[in-house]
């Protein structure tokens, strides 16, 4: 049997014991540059085909495998493949950009490219983003994107815990599914984070006015002190410390960020936030620094990071 594409002639032969022939015209041959003007098949009873012999060098077959068949198969018509049929055509799957750490809940997003036999690029095609837990644990879904006529994708994701990430292919009734190398993203804590975890290291320290540390605290002593310890500085007093610092909607606020309590234009308090209207602060004289209540919504936020 033959099939025209794009004006071009191939020739199919399928023997009895299930070899397909694919015998291309010159015109293909010299798309493709290969001298073999031949490629065999050996398929089974659904019509799935793999490469058995090729006349030629490797390289001739492996090209012949890819664009020789674009050229003489087209969408795949000419073998009469279900969708359910193995593909012929081998894919790779890159991952082209991913960071080795980010803060957690960071997003990221992932790229990475596919592409035939030859490397030519798979335009139109759908890849999954997949991460799991560590080696020999399941993969999850992460989130889906479609290649560009590059065969790139770009495919947004939050790193909520240290995980391995990759691109996934599934393939289709002409192209071979394909998976990128897995790739580790560690997930640090937020400088915020670290901020509420070193104030929270401070719990049970006594107040005393004026006080900035390691023993006792004042409430602005303990934000410049917790701070100080992640190399970034504070004025001392809680005035001074939101004058200096921009203001944070209430709405954004995130644990770590500074809350300011005022009356009459001076502040009166500071703490940091710890998330869950708590805060930890040296509240006053004769209590021990601990998570406190956010007891009133008549404050501002400020973050130093």
């Amino acid at each position: 049997m033959t099939e025209r594409i794009a004006d071009r002639r191939a020739t199919v032969a399928k023997s009895p014991d299930h070899v397909v022939t694919v015998s291309l015209p010159p015109s293909c041959r010299s798309v493709i540059r290969v001298r073999s003007a031949t490629v065999r098949y050996r398929t089974t009873t659904e019509d799935t085909i793999a490469p058995t012999t090729t006349s030629g060098s490797r390289k001739a077959a492996r090209a012949l495998s890819s664009a020789g068949i674009a050229c003489a198969v087209g969408a795949g018509t000419l073998l009469g493949l279900s969708g359910t049929a193995a593909a012929a055509v081998p894919t790779e799957q890159t991952m082209d950009s991913a960071p080795s750490s980010v803060d957690e809940g960071t997003t990221v997003t992932f790229r990475g490219t596919l592409s035939g036999v030859g490397d030519r690029p798979l335009s139109g095609e759908d890849v999954k983003l997949q991460w799991r837990g560590g080696q020999g644990q399941p993969w999850h879904e992460g989130g889906t994107d479609t290649t560009d006529d590059k065969g790139v994708a770009e495919i947004p994701a939050s790193v909520d815990r240290t995980a391995q990430w990759r691109i996934s292919y599934p393939g289709d009734r002409m192209n071979d599914p394909a998976a990128s190398k897995p790739v580790t993203v560690k997930a640090k804590q937020s400088i915020g984070e670290r901020l509420v975890e070193t104030a929270s290291a401070q719990a049970g320290k006594s107040y005393s006015y004026g006080a900035s540390g390691p023993d006792s605290f004042d409430c602005s002593g303990l934000t410049q002190y917790v701070h100080k310890q992640h190399g970034i500085d504070l004025p001392r007093t809680s005035d001074d410390q939101r004058a200096a610092l921009p203001e944070i909607a209430k709405a954004e606020k995130q644990p770590g960020d500074l809350i300011f309590f005022a009356d009459g234009g001076n502040v009166y308090h500071v703490g940091i936030y710890a998330g869950g209207n708590t805060m930890w602060a040296a509240p006053e004289s004769g209590d021990v620094v601990r998570k406190q209540e956010i007891w009133t919504d008549a404050y501002t936020v400020g973050r130093a990071w």
